[in-house]
């Protein structure tokens, strides 16, 4: 095994900081008193969304922490996790654009999971996981 560049540090920090936002987003709207506070459209969005996108927004966004984690670890699952939290994020993309429509938002959270897949990957092949 290899030691990593220093730009692996710098990737795996800043992907667990954007999952752990992630993480916070959605226990704040799994909390009925946070929705209240939020304008009405939120409201409707979120209390109109069906449990499927719910369980695949925590699976994106607690996939994702799990997988950063494990990257900073050094650990070869760290491309699986990351895997399972793309598909959360791609599942939680088709019912945000059913009812909003494309949004930049929903295109930096695929941006965002398919690089942390993509470098996973890289670090997995230049041998810097175990």
């Amino acid at each position: 095994m290899t030691k990593p560049h220093f730009s692996f540090w710098v990737v795996a920090v800043l992907g667990l900081l954007w999952n752990l936002g992630g993480c916070l987003n959605y226990i704040m709207q799994t909390n009925p008193d946070n929705v209240a506070q939020m304008p009405e459209v939120y409201q409707v969005i979120i209390n109109g969304r069906p449990a499927w996108a719910t369980g695949a927004f925590m699976i994106a966004v607690f996939g994702g922490a799990v997988g950063c984690i494990l990257l900073l670890l050094r650990r070869n699952v760290a491309a699986y996790a990351l895997l399972v939290s793309l598909m959360g994020v791609l599942v939680t993309a088709v019912f945000t654009v059913q009812v909003a429509g494309i949004v930049p938002s929903v295109l930096l959270s695929v941006l965002v999971a398919s690089a942390l897949l993509w470098y996973s990957t890289f670090a997995r092949r230049a041998g810097w996981l175990r």
